[in-house]
């Protein structure tokens, strides 16, 4: 099996598998040696921010020369990105052999999971055999019942903040998701989490008191004075969260000095959140409406008049999305990928009508990013709405950059 045919029989598996929870997964994870029962965790959950929340801790934990493990969704570029250690993607190679590895005890045992469940236990082997002294582990989607809850422990839980998103799945309230999410707290665990509406935080704290898991709650005003290198007006509270995570990983034993924290958070690198590629183009993957308004406020921060060029997922609140995005943009470029849960580019237009501000359909998003700089000499473009949008722009830009450096 090579690269291209292990990606390939990656999405070939479906996204869900009944019966639905991870007994298919704990069968193959034990066939495999249960490797995720000899790795350490930092089990980070939540609706917005966890990615972040992540890159930062696996950074500062780097920083420490801890030999660190990283798993997050999805990707911006390469699917390689979904798996790092010590910050390096697993490896074409590596990719290929842990897929055909995990593929023929899956297809001989008959433990059959899901696409994200597969990908997970690829990601758990690779862990151990590298070693790893300790892994930030993203969930997917939810918490209770999300593959990576497969885990029998955590040094730390970490729920990051919480809004609406996948409410096919999650339920149809914040409450309802709060709870889902609170899934990965462990029995007697420690847990963290981020400064949360107080209803919200009511149903975490109640949770962890269930689980006599001890829980504190980030106060952002501790991320006052580090010096970030994620940008937007919101990492100061994910930063405050990963800064409580390395308070609860101490107590547990790692030695993790200030200098360290103060390195990490100074060089954290995340695609595409409030990411300032040039001085005139911002890319961020805010995709629902707690998103949106954090990267509007963020935008609006920086008092320069900027444009926006959007695309969204139908699953997605996207009209909401669009019409909070674009109340005080100089312009909106709406725009639209080659996949069928894409929304037309004319269907947001048309959501957007009434509006003060002027709206450009333009079904090509490389050509709708370009021409975006044409509205005036000194406008700042922000393309958001997508991470698959992200993910075409930043490797136009990539592929434009490496050619003028040929």
């Amino acid at each position: 099996m090579n690269y291209t045919e292990s990606l390939n029989y990656i999405h070939s598996i479906p996204k869900f598998r009944r019966p639905l929870g991870n007994e298919n997964l704990s069968r193959l994870l034990f066939l495999l040696g249960d490797p995720q029962k000899k790795l350490r965790f930092v089990h980070v959950a939540g609706t917005n921010g966890k990615g972040s929340v992540a890159a930062m801790t696996e950074r500062i934990l780097r920083e420490c020369g801890y030999k660190t493990g990283l798993f997050t969704s999805p990707f911006i570029e390469r699917f390689n990105e979904r798996i790092r250690v010590n910050g390096e993607n697993i490896s074409d190679g590596a990719m290929a052999e842990y897929t055909e590895r995990v593929k023929n005890i899956m297809e001989t045992s008959g433990a059959l999971v899901s696409e994200f469940a597969f990908v997970t236990a690829a990601a758990f082997l690779y862990f151990y055999e590298k070693n790893c002294d300790i892994v930030v582990l993203e969930v997917g989607m939810g918490g209770k019942l999300d593959a990576t809850n497969v885990i029998d422990e955590s040094v730390v839980s970490v729920i990051c903040k919480i809004a609406l998103d996948h409410t096919q799945y999650l339920g149809d309230t914040v409450e309802e998701i709060t709870r889902e999410k609170c899934g990965i707290i462990r029995e007697g665990g420690r847990a963290i989490a981020y400064p949360n509406e107080k209803r919200v935080t009511d149903i975490i704290r109640a949770y962890a008191d269930a689980k006599n898991a001890s829980l504190t709650v980030a106060d952002v005003r501790d991320a006052d004075g580090y010096e970030l290198s994620l940008k937007g007006e919101y990492q100061k509270y994910n930063a405050a969260v990963v800064i409580e995570t390395v308070r609860a990983l101490r107590e547990k034993g790692f030695d993790i000095p200030e200098a360290a924290v103060i390195e990490g958070l100074k060089n954290t690198r995340h695609a595409a959140r409030f990411e300032l590629v040039r001085d005139d183009l911002i890319i961020d993957g805010a995709h629902n409406a707690d998103g949106m308004r954090a990267l509007k406020a963020s935008l609006d921060a920086l008092k320069r008049p900027y444009v926006i060029v959007i695309a969204m997922m139908e699953d997605k609140s996207w009209e909401e999305c669009a019409r909070i995005i674009a109340a005080d943009a100089a312009a909106v470029t709406v725009t639209e990928l080659s996949m069928p849960r894409c929304v037309k580019a004319e269907k947001i237009a048309k959501a957007l009508e009434g509006i003060d501000v002027p709206v450009i359909v333009n079904n090509n998003p490389i050509d709708a990013l370009l021409k975006a700089f044409d509205f005036s000499e000194d406008i700042l473009v922000c393309v958001c709405g997508s991470l698959y949008l992200a993910g075409e722009v930043r490797k136009k830009i990539s592929k434009t950059e490496n050619n003028a450096c040929k």
